[in-house]
Order: C-alpha cells, then structure tokens, then sequence
C-alpha cells in the first residue's frame, strides 16, 4: 500500500470513527427514546419531542457547517463539535425534568452537527464516495446493533445516567482521530477529474429534495419502532434483538451498496430500496407478531442502508468541494429529525397506522424526487455511480 493510499485510509477511519459517534442516536433512536423516557420519566409525546429537537438542533449545525467548511480549519471544527458532544451528554446524565433535558440534548445535538457535517464532507471529497459512505454505514451499523442488543441489559442494570455519561467520555476520546483528519478548507476533491467540477443543480437539488423527503418517512417510523413493540407486547428484550439484527441487516445493506457493480447506476437499487422500505411499513399495521415485527424491522433498515451510500455518493458528485454532501447531511437530518414530532402528532393512542402511511406516501414521493435529478442530463458530468470517467 502506497504514502497515498495509506493516507486516504486513515482520512476514511477518523471520519468514520467522527461521524458514527455523530451520528450514533440516528441509528439507535428507538434506544435512546427509552433512555430519555427512563431519565425524565417522559410519556410518548415527550421523547419524541426531545428527540426532534435534538436532530434538529444537529441538523442546524450541520447547515452551518457547509458555510464553514472553506473558511475554518477543519480539526478546530470538529474539535468544538466533540467538546459540545461531551458536555451535552454528561449533562444529560444529571438531568430528570423534561426541561433539562431538552436543553442537554440540544446541546449534544450541536456538537453532533458539526461532526457529521464534516465527517461527510471529508468522505464526499474522497475519489470513490458511493464506497467510503458504505464503509462508514456498515461499521456504524454493526456498532450499533451491538449497543441495541446490550442496551436493555445495560439500562436494568446501571440505569440511564450512567450511559448517558459514558457516552459524553467516549465523545472526548475520539478527539484522538483528529489528527488524521485533513485540514480541508482549501477545498477541491481528492481526484483530480472532480477538483475543477462546479456543482451540478439538478443532481444536487434532486439529491437534497429526494434526502429530506427520504428521511421524514424512515424517521417517523424507525423512532417509534420501540414503541409500536411494546404496544404489540413484545418485551424489551425482545424489542432490542429486533433492533440489533435490524441494525445488522442495515450493514448488509451498506455492503451491498459498495459492492454494487459501477455499470447497475443509483436508479434501480434506489427503487428497490423503496419498494421493501414500503412494505416493511405496511407490516407493522395494527398487532404485529415478534417474527414480523423483526422481519420489518430488518427490511426497513436493510433498504434504508442500501440507499444511503447512493444517495450520498449523488450529492458527493453534484460537487466537489463537498458543499452539497454536507447540506445534504443538514436536510436528511432535518427530515429524520421532525419523523418522531410528525408521527407524535399523527398518534391517537396506541394506533400507529396514520403514522405508516404517512412514511408510505413520503417515501414513494422521495424516491420520485430522486430520480428526477438523475436523468441522463443530470448524469452528464459523472455516470452517477461514483465510478469516476477515464
């Protein structure tokens, strides 16, 4: 391995290890949901709501990030983004009032703003980003369907605060990857074919429209998975192995993605990533059984997965400069972020079907979005495949 392929790996392993502990609650909502309802002794309503602004709260910082991304170095950003991530969820750790911890989240979802913001748009600036978001996904995936599957355990016996603390010492810890992280505000990707590029409008705005719309849905339903079990009396226990395997099948997922041959493009895995995301939200209509709310919760996570690199790998070609791949971070985390406050307005009671519907309509409506931005016209500057052109 050369100077310059060992200094690509070591850019893809620190934001990995950044983004994933970014982005940490967007795979285990369902988890942390359960944590802030045991910390606060919050009903429904409330960890949704304390959900959403926390994801909102990221997605504003990782808005901010793509203005600032050519202007700060790139080491002192996420420095600050991990340092907000470790007093938030230390803060978290002493917090018991809706209130307080409302505010620790919004703190903790600044901090995470920014980490993903920049661990996306280090990884979009790399030669094949389709492949290095795969990378990214399939290892946080794997982490954190072990975390869901030791979750319920883990919250019996220490309680929340202790895991909320934790958590805040492990966000300072990854501050060790900062070192190998590029100061990338000079801009301009990794490949030279891509460095001269302007931003491509209708791939961008094809990606961004068609992430946010993708997210909502996913969003609406995934946060509630927890919920929609245990309103199907399905134990905790339970309830976490779905998760975890859910989470496992969101790996598989991600590999697949990255092992997608260069020639099959972003439409057709796109639409069959839809077509299971659907179904997987139709079966968890009304009583579920253990063996369908598994099977829905390994669907939907697999296809969501499956998508992810594409959609990354899209917003990654409309720009080189990794200005749209972070938006893009900003506007799905803004869709994924108002699911749980549209499903918990949506709920009457313990029917969750305006909820599945809603996400059904959403995501045929995303995928559409998606599509239209990769017409051949919007394919012109890259094949769409991230497979650069010779």
């Amino acid at each position: 391995m050369g100077a310059g392929s060992k200094s690509q790996a070591r850019v893809i392993v620190a934001a990995t290890a950044i983004g994933i502990q970014g982005a940490l609650i967007n795979w285990m909502v369902p988890g942390f949901m359960a944590l802030f309802g045991q910390q606060g002794a919050l009903d429904n309503q409330e960890v949704g709501y304390v959900a959403a602004w926390e994801i909102n709260a990221m997605a504003l910082t990782i808005g901010l990030s793509t203005f600032l991304i050519p202007r700060i170095n790139w080491r002192v950003l996420v420095g600050l983004g991990l340092g907000l991530m470790a007093v938030g969820n230390i803060g978290t750790g002493f917090s018991h009032t809706f209130d307080s911890i409302l505010i620790a989240r919004v703190v903790t979802g600044a901090g995470e703003g920014i980490a993903i913001g920049l661990s996306f748009a280090t990884l979009g600036r790399t030669a094949l980003p389709d492949r290095a978001f795969a990378i990214y996904l399939f290892i946080g995936a794997l982490i954190s369907a072990f975390l869901l599957l030791v979750l319920p355990w883990l919250q019996q016996s220490a309680g929340s605060s202790p895991l909320f603390i934790a958590n805040g010492l492990i966000s300072a810890l990854v501050g060790a990857f900062l070192v190998w992280l590029p100061d990338g505000h000079q801009g301009g990707s990794d490949h030279p074919q891509r460095a001269s590029a302007p931003i491509h409008w209708r791939l961008a705005l094809g990606g961004l429209a068609g992430s946010f719309l993708y997210f909502l849905a996913q969003g609406a339903t995934f946060s509630y998975l927890e919920k929609i079990g245990d309103a199907s009396t399905i134990t905790a226990e339970q309830i976490g192995l779905a998760l975890a395997m859910a989470n496992l099948s969101g790996a598989g997922g991600a590999g697949v993605a990255g092992l997608l041959p260069p020639r099959w493009g972003r439409g057709w895995p796109l639409i069959i990533s839809g077509v299971l995301s659907v179904i997987s939200f139709l079966a968890l209509r009304g009583q579920v059984s253990l063996g369908l709310f598994i099977a829905a919760a390994v669907g939907m996570t697999f296809a969501w997965n499956l998508s992810q690199p594409l959609l990354s790998g899209l917003c990654s070609d409309a720009d080189a400069d990794g200005r749209i791949v972070c938006a893009m971070g900003s506007i799905q985390t803004v869709g994924f972020g108002f699911g749980p406050a549209v499903a918990a307005l949506l709920l009457t009671g313990h029917d969750f079907s305006p909820v599945l519907w809603t996400s059904t309509i959403t995501l045929i409506a995303s995928v559409a979005v998606m599509l239209a931005g990769m017409t051949p016209a919007g394919r012109s500057r890259y094949p769409a495949t991230g497979e650069l052109k010779p």
